[in-house]
């Protein structure tokens, strides 16, 4: 078996704006916009976005202006991450992180009491207080045992709102930009090895319309996948934050399980088809082990990792950042899987490595990568073409 997981830096490599700050940027021409109450909509030659999204923003704007209102007005989080101070930040990681921030604050002082205007302060004081009194102090003020849900019901339909927004602004734009560039390393994989599997945490379709015939094409959204539907009940995109509760409370308090990513996954039936890929490399080497036992074979574990059949995993684009951890673990921590992780410049193999480390431990790194037992190996990926 033959297995391509795929992050964002594989979107960025074909020159994709598919940063969190290039969705910002995006927004923030829509709301000059909205703003605009002229039709000649100079502020979108002025921006500095895509030549290709500005074309496609003058061709739709007209039959989306309501649509784009319905998404961005009064949405908390946009307004939050337009004022909020990334400087520096650029991974979805760092958008996701900001979230969960957020949510534990609010989680926290649900629990341990404190006072509402101390929580805000750690977080944002003027702006989130400005959020309080604009969306919830005016009706809620005799109601202060409901303010947490009203809190939480207010950011979960705003999150919801973003996502939708984010769907649109990929497919609808992102996705029709001409990728006349190719990875080469991409390329002789798919040739070489015929049919793969792929797992894609990209919610683009940039793996499909560039290199895959789907007609042999086995992919897993583990995410979603931006699609054309304009309902936000039929979203698929998973767009949340990772555990940060004990385990000893993680079945009790699940008053924001809707911001979770496993929840979201469940909720938005994204699938798991990784879960089959995975399944069935662990029942070959098992079966293959068992054949070495009753065979009286006195193998080591060295030498099963030799000699069992090898099944290939490519990553690309993915930082190996610890929010994917049960992901990863699942695919690399197997004797029988030989691993292959691209990186695009020295700088990043670094990073690459010291999240692995948090991925899989230190002993487990240095054992899968050096001597008869290493089953991963870094490879610097080739220009595009």
């Amino acid at each position: 078996m033959n297995i391509i997981v795929i992050g964002n830096g594989f979107d960025l490599a074909h020159g994709l704006p598919t940063k969190y700050t290039d969705f910002l940027e995006f927004v923030k021409v829509l709301n000059n916009v909205l703003e605009e109450r002229n039709k000649d909509y100079d502020c979108i030659d002025m921006c500095n976005i895509n030549v290709q999204i500005k074309t496609l923003i003058k061709e739709n704007i007209t039959q989306q202006i309501e649509q784009w209102k319905s998404l961005l007005n009064d949405n908390f989080w946009i307004e939050y991450f337009l004022q909020n101070d990334m400087h520096g930040k650029e991974n979805w990681i760092d958008f996701e992180s900001e979230i969960s921030d957020l949510i534990q604050s609010i989680h926290m002082d649900m629990y341990e009491k404190r006072s509402l205007t101390s929580m805000y302060e750690e977080i944002d004081g003027i702006f989130i207080n400005k959020f309080l009194e604009n969306y919830l102090w005016k009706d809620n003020v005799d109601r202060k045992l409901n303010i947490y849900k009203d809190i939480k019901d207010k950011l979960y339909d705003d999150l919801n709102r973003l996502i939708k927004a984010l769907e649109i602004y990929l497919y609808q734009y992102v996705n029709k930009i001409n990728c006349e560039k190719k990875l080469p390393d991409i390329q002789e994989i798919i040739a070489e090895k015929e049919i793969c599997k792929i797992l894609s945490f990209n919610y683009t379709n940039t793996i499909e319309r560039v290199y895959i015939d789907k007609s042999n094409m086995d992919i897993d959204f583990i995410h979603g996948k931006a699609n054309k539907d304009l309902e936000i009940e039929k979203n698929n995109m998973v767009l949340g934050i990772d555990e940060f509760l004990p385990a000893e409370k993680q079945n009790i308090n699940v008053e924001f399980v809707e911001f979770k990513k496993f929840y979201q996954r469940i909720y938005k039936e994204t699938g798991c088809k990784y879960k089959n890929w995975v399944d069935e490399i662990k029942s070959e080497h098992s079966l293959y082990v068992k054949k070495i036992a009753k065979a009286n074979f006195l193998y080591d574990e060295a030498m099963i990792c030799k000699n069992c059949k090898k099944h290939n995993l490519y990553i690309f684009g993915h930082s190996l950042d610890v929010t994917d951890g049960d992901i990863l673990r699942d695919l690399i921590l197997n004797d029988n899987v030989s691993t292959t992780i691209f990186y695009h410049n020295k700088e990043n193999m670094g990073k690459q490595i010291t999240n692995l480390v948090k991925v899989v431990g230190e002993n487990e790194l240095i054992r899968r990568t050096g001597g008869s037992t290493r089953t991963i190996k870094f490879k610097l990926q080739k220009n595009l073409i």
